[in-house]
């Protein structure tokens, strides 16, 4: 007779991976970067700097210590819970285009 208490030793094995990977999509929904870590990363990888005034966002590209103005043409932004994408087109002043397109995991941020 088979006891009612007794475990598979498969279904033992498993477990540990199976909760590893809940722990680490819990870290990366946790660590899953927000939009403000986006502009410290912005500058720190194009010298984009952005300030919000009272009813409007600027934003400033410092290229060889000069400032130029620019204007966000469009932006997107898509959460997926462990991970997001970010998607901006800059313009400039001249009419020159920046795009940006980074993905963001753990805090940290990748080109893409």
């Amino acid at each position: 007779m088979k006891n009612s208490f007794s475990y598979d030793l498969k279904m033992i094995r498993k477990l540990p991976v199976v909760m590893s990977l809940v722990i680490l999509v819990v870290i990366m929904i946790i660590t899953n970067p927000t939009r403000t870590d986006f502009y410290t990363w912005l500058e720190s990888e194009y010298g984009i700097y952005v300030s919000y005034d009272f009813n409007e966002t600027t934003y400033t590209q410092l290229t060889n210590g000069q400032e130029k103005n620019l204007i966000l043409s469009s932006g997107h932004i898509q959460h997926a819970g462990i991970f997001t994408t970010y998607d901006e087109l800059y313009t400039d002043g001249e009419g020159n285009e920046i795009k940006i397109k980074a993905l963001g995991v753990m805090n940290m941020f990748f080109k893409r």
